[in-house]
């Protein structure tokens, strides 16, 4: 790149962090309830603007509940997750500025199962947290990192744009090394692993061609086996972890659950293609109880495993929704 497109490149990015930087603030200075308030509004515009991941959640919905599942119910659901979405960014600030140490957070989070999470949480070994989308993820993150009281990092992607970049780093992480860019993060996260640290992974994601499939709602879904992997090749215990919004004077439930991997030693690929089905099994059970907090707009199930991509067009929801009831491909079931 040359000096000038450096030099265009650089104010470029400075222009969009400028523009991106009136949006986010307030989520930060404002009241709690506020802040959330403002996210939400933002993610109703979202839905608005972005068609293709709106078409891309209704056509998911529709795939994964089946016919009854109506093209009204699906945009109704979608809009919601979409609020969702931004209330959890709305979250992790919040809960980053005022839960930055001490235990004061704890009055804002209920567990699901305390003698599990307790049992889980005092196992010496280090841990491979797996979350994904679904509630608050950000709190979930900071849930598991203050309750072991261990050093942790979890694998991110990094922004593009390295001003944003130093935005979102200041707002979701008091200490840099608790990131791990997701490009390259294995041999990190198992230096880590290694050194007695836990690590945080999402692994509700498509893993493209490479990934094996597991089921996920009745549909082959590409899966990253990325978290038991590291698990198997360290030994460390395979957790997986969620934060999903309850009314009630304790805003957030706290979930997890144990997946076990055969260690290093006796592990074989079918072992770790297991747990990463078992995994996916119990992240499923957690959106069917809660489907309005997981990120359907995102291309779960793109890759298929016949080498092809499911698309998103206008006319991929006409024709889904167009399917009569009872037609070959759907699946009757309660809606979200």
């Amino acid at each position: 790149m040359t000096g000038v497109a450096r030099a265009l490149s650089v104010a470029r990015d400075l222009v969009l962090a400028a523009l991106v930087l009136p949006f986010l603030l307030p989520l930060w200075l404002l009241p709690w309830h506020l802040a959330v308030a403002l996210a939400r509004f933002y993610g109703f515009l979202g839905f608005l603007a972005w068609g293709k991941a709106r078409r891309a959640g209704m056509l998911n919905l529709r795939r994964a509940y089946g016919a009854e599942m109506t093209r009204a119910r699906a945009a109704s659901a979608v809009a919601a997750v979409f609020c969702s979405l931004a209330q959890s960014m709305a979250e992790g600030v919040q809960f980053a500025r005022r839960h930055g140490a001490g235990d004061d957070w704890r009055g804002l989070v209920e567990v699901e199962d305390p003698d599990l999470a307790a049992r889980l949480l005092a196992d010496p070994r280090p841990k491979v947290f797996a979350t994904g989308h679904l509630g608050s993820w950000e709190v979930a993150i900071a849930v598991l990192e203050r309750s072991t009281g261990r050093p942790g990092a979890a694998i991110v992607r990094r922004v593009d744009n390295p001003f944003l970049q130093a935005l979102v780093l200041r707002l979701r992480v008091k200490d840099p090394r608790q990131w791990i860019e997701k490009a390259g993060a294995v041999d990190e996260a198992l230096a880590r692993l290694r050194a007695g640290e836990d690590v945080a992974i999402l692994v509700d994601e498509n893993g493209g061609r490479r990934g094996p499939f597991v089921p996920f709602f009745g549909r082959p879904a590409s899966t990253r086996k990325t978290a038991a992997l590291l698990a198997a090749r360290t030994g460390a215990a395979l957790v997986v972890g969620a934060v999903v919004r309850r009314a009630g004077p304790r805003p957030f439930l706290f979930r997890v659950a144990e997946v076990q991997v055969a260690a290093s030693r006796t592990a074989t690929p079918a072992d770790v293609l297991d747990a990463s089905r078992r995994l996916n099994a119990v992240w499923e059970t957690w959106v069917r109880e809660d489907p309005l907090q997981w990120r359907w707009i995102h291309w779960r199930w793109r890759t298929r495993p016949d080498g092809s991509e499911e698309t998103y067009r206008r006319r991929d929801v006409r024709a889904a929704f167009a399917t009569p009831r009872g037609a070959a491909g759907t699946r009757e079931e309660a809606t979200p």
